[in-house]
C-alpha cells in the first residue's frame, strides 16, 4: 500500500470587492490558493460564501492572512479606502511585504497614489489591468497588462496566471494603465463610429443585416488594423494601395450623403480633417495608411516595427 500523501496547505491571496469582476476573478483563483475575500456589502460576501470562498470579517484579517491581495473596486477613491483599511488591523506592520495588485482601471497617477499611500507600511504595488469582459475572467482565460517592478511581477506572476491566458509586463507600475486606457480608448471610439455608420446605413436604405456582414469581415472593420497598420505602416509600406486622395474623396462623398440624409457624425467629421491635411503634407499618392507620418511629424516618433521591438 503507497504511504499517505498529506495535502499542502494552498497559499492565501486576499480579493477586496466581490463585484461581479470580483468574484469572476476569485473562481479560478480558487483552484490554485486558498481565497480570502472582502467585501463592505454584507449580500456580496454571503454569495462568496456561497460559492465555497472564504469571507474575512474585515479587510485587516485579509491583510494578516494574505501575502498577495488583489483590488477590485468601483473606483481609485475606494482603492485608497481598501489600502487605509487593510493597515488599519496593526498598523505597525500590518501590510509589511504585502504585495497589492490592482486590478480595476485606474489612471497611471492613481496607481502611483495608492503606492504612495501603502509604502510606508511596508507594501508593493502591482497594476494589473484586465483585458476581456467577466466569462473571461471566470474562465481564467484572461489577459492581464502587467505594470510593476521586476521582483514584484515575479512574485505576483503565479496569481495573475491561474486566472490568464495571457500576460504582457509592460515596465514599471503604471504601465499596464496606460495600455489598459489606450485600448479601452479605441474600443469606445469603435463604437460611436459603429453607431454612425449603422445610422447612416439605415437612412440610405441599407439592411442593418448587411451592414454587419460588411463590417465582420476581414475585408471591413479589422482590414485597417491587420493590413494597413499591421503590415504597411509597421512595415513602412506605403507604395501602392488605395491613394489617400481617394480615401478623402470617399470620406468627402460619406460626409455628403449624412448631411444629405440628416445623419450627426462626429468621430467620421473629425477624421475627415486628417485627410485634408493629408493633401498638404504631400501624402495624396501614398496608400492612405501614409497618414500615419502626420503622427509620427507631429510627435517625433516612429511607428516602424524596428523602431518598437518588444
Amino acid at each position: 500500500m503507497e504511504p499517505q500523501i498529506m495535502n499542502e496547505k494552498k497559499p492565501t491571496v486576499g480579493v477586496i470587492g466581490l463585484g461581479n469582476a470580483g468574484l469572476a476573478l476569485a473562481q479560478p483563483l480558487s483552484r490554485r490558493f486558498d481565497v480570502l475575500g472582502y467585501d463592505r456589502d454584507t449580500g456580496r460576501l454571503a454569495l462568496a460564501r456561497d460559492m465555497g470562498l472564504r469571507g474575512a470579517a474585515d479587510a485587516a484579517q485579509l491583510a494578516r492572512e494574505s501575502g498577495i491581495i488583489l483590488l477590485s473596486l468601483p473606483t481609485p477613491a475606494a482603492s485608497l479606502a481598501a489600502a487605509d483599511a487593510l493597515a488599519q488591523g496593526a498598523p505597525d506592520d500590518a501590510l509589511r511585504d504585502r504585495l497589492i495588485v490592482e486590478t480595476s482601471t485606474v489612471s497611471p497617477q492613481d496607481v502611483a497614489a495608492l503606492q504612495a499611500r501603502v509604502a510606508g507600511h511596508g507594501a508593493r504595488v502591482v497594476d494589473a489591468a484586465i483585458i476581456g469582459g467577466v466569462h473571461k475572467l471566470a474562465e481564467g482565460k484572461t489577459t492581464f497588462l502587467v505594470g510593476a517592478d521586476p521582483a514584484d511581477y515575479a512574485r505576483a506572476r503565479p496569481v495573475l496566471e491561474a486566472a490568464a491566458e495571457e500576460i504582457f509586463h509592460l515596465g514599471a507600475a503604471g504601465s499596464g494603465m496606460r495600455a489598459k486606457l489606450v485600448s479601452n480608448a479605441v474600443a469606445h471610439t469603435t463604437m460611436v463610429m459603429l453607431l454612425e455608420a449603422a445610422a447612416l446605413a439605415v437612412k440610405a436604405g441599407v439592411p442593418l443585416d448587411v451592414f454587419y456582414t460588411l463590417m465582420r469581415r476581414e475585408s471591413g472593420l479589422m482590414r485597417p488594423l491587420t493590413h494597413r497598420f499591421g503590415e504597411r505602416i509597421l512595415g513602412q509600406d506605403f507604395e501602392g494601395g488605395m491613394p489617400t486622395a481617394n480615401a478623402r474623396k470617399d470620406s468627402a462623398l460619406a460626409l455628403e450623403l449624412a448631411r444629405e440624409l440628416g445623419v450627426p457624425l462626429f468621430t467620421m467629421q473629425a477624421s475627415h480633417s486628417v485627410y485634408e491635411i493629408a493633401r498638404g503634407a504631400g501624402l495624396d499618392r501614398l496608400d492612405y495608411a501614409s497618414i500615419s507620418k502626420l503622427w509620427e511629424q507631429w510627435m517625433d516618433i516612429g511607428f516602424g516595427k524596428d523602431a518598437h521591438a518588444h
